[in-house]
């Protein structure tokens, strides 16, 4: 179930009601007006809080984006750095080259 981050009001509740309310409660034409009005200026409004909505999404992504671009770099660093201390460690344990193994081997080796 999905929980509400943020909610966007009704755009008719946005715009206010004194944009219609003073209009002559006589002339229906012009209530339309006023209540369109007031439609329109709720929509505004309503895209407004969008964008907002959209820009602080947005930032967070880029946050988390950074974040794991910084961690990948910091990962291929470090395996450059264990790449790089590897030949040091494998001469340690094994004091002969890979070659010299091989060619007390190639006699026994059937292939």
């Amino acid at each position: 179930m999905p929980t509400i981050r943020y909610q966007i009001k009704n755009e008719y509740g946005l715009g206010g009601s004194e944009l219609y309310g003073a209009a002559d409660k006589n002339d229906p034409e012009a209530i339309l007006e006023g209540v369109a009005m007031a439609g329109l200026v709720g929509l505004l409004r309503q895209l407004g809080d969008l964008a907002e909505f959209a820009t602080e999404v947005f930032h967070n992504l880029h946050e988390e984006v950074m974040n794991t671009a910084s961690r990948g770099h910091n990962m291929i660093l470090r395996v450059q750095q264990l790449e790089a201390e590897l030949p040091s460690i494998s001469n340690g344990f094994f004091p002969g080259s890979v070659s010299s193994c091989l060619s007390c081997w190639e006699g026994q080796l059937a292939l």
